[in-house]
């Protein structure tokens, strides 16, 4: 009996002696004539998209390709890559930074937005109806609702383009909406405001892209990418090495010292 070859099976890319292939098209053929963003929206699709969606797609991978010093993710990097590790090292680690509450969210307010839709018109009420509902449960539930608030921004520069964009390129439909009508409903409901932050429009958005909830961390992950690799070699080459917190910020609050 012949043994059975273990097989790896993609349906994403082809490489032959001399070609490469992506979902069906040949790389040196789009190479020059597609833009980033609308290669990764083929890769995660399948097939690239409209050139309003193309135009969408840049402004997302834009949008979060920097943030400074004021991120967990660029401190991550910094501090590993002023340890002398290799460039991949450092950006890594500010990769595996981004959590629940930073780039994180995307994919947890996605999903809160795309089930909000779908439950919108299972029970034929509005999204402004839906909205209040979300809104009590997780106020109910003291959860903050990801995709919400913001530690700097009053007002999320990135937020209003990024609307004002998918509005002008007829992309803005029912999930832009229900993440509006929350917004709104934060601030009938507990009487203070709480914005719409970049992880929430880009979850809105992408979700009236038709992108499942769970590429959400992905969007992050890609635009990100970018300005950690600046910050990475910036620390390696303007900085001193060993980036560590002054010792007269570190509080300890343990037992007194005791002898052996």
């Amino acid at each position: 009996m012949k043994e059975k070859k273990f097989e790896w099976r993609t349906a994403i890319s082809k490489v032959e002696p001399d070609k490469i292939v992506i979902r069906g098209y040949l790389l040196d053929e789009i190479i020059g004539k597609k833009s980033f963003g609308e290669v990764v929206y083929l890769l995660w699709k399948g097939d690239f998209p409209t050139k309003e969606e193309g135009e969408m797609m840049n402004a997302l991978l834009v949008s979060g390709c920097d943030h400074s010093l004021a991120a967990p993710s660029a401190n991550a990097t910094r501090f590993v890559s002023s340890s002398g590790v290799p460039l991949q090292a450092s950006v890594a680690s500010g990769i595996i930074a981004l959590g629940k509450y930073h780039g994180g969210s995307i994919e947890g307010c996605a999903r809160i937005i795309q089930e909000g839709v779908k439950e919108s018109k299972k029970q034929n009420i509005t999204l402004a109806q839906i909205a209040e509902e979300i809104v009590k449960r997780y106020h109910l539930q003291k959860k903050r609702i990801l995709g919400y608030g913001h530690p700097y921004h009053k007002s999320d520069p990135r937020t209003i383009k990024l609307l004002k964009l998918a509005k002008d390129l007829k992309i803005y439909g029912r999930h832009c909406r229900l993440a509006s009508e929350i917004e709104q409903s934060i601030e009938k409901t507990l009487n203070k405001k709480i914005i719409l932050n970049v992880d929430g429009a880009i979850a809105a958005i992408m979700s009236d892209m038709r992108f499942p909830y769970k590429y959400g961390k992905g969007f992050y992950i890609v635009s990100r990418a970018a300005g950690l690799v600046a910050h990475a070699i910036e620390q390696e080459e303007r900085e001193k090495p060993f980036k560590a917190v002054p010792l007269d910020q570190i509080i300890y609050d343990g037992p007194e010292e005791k002898t052996l």
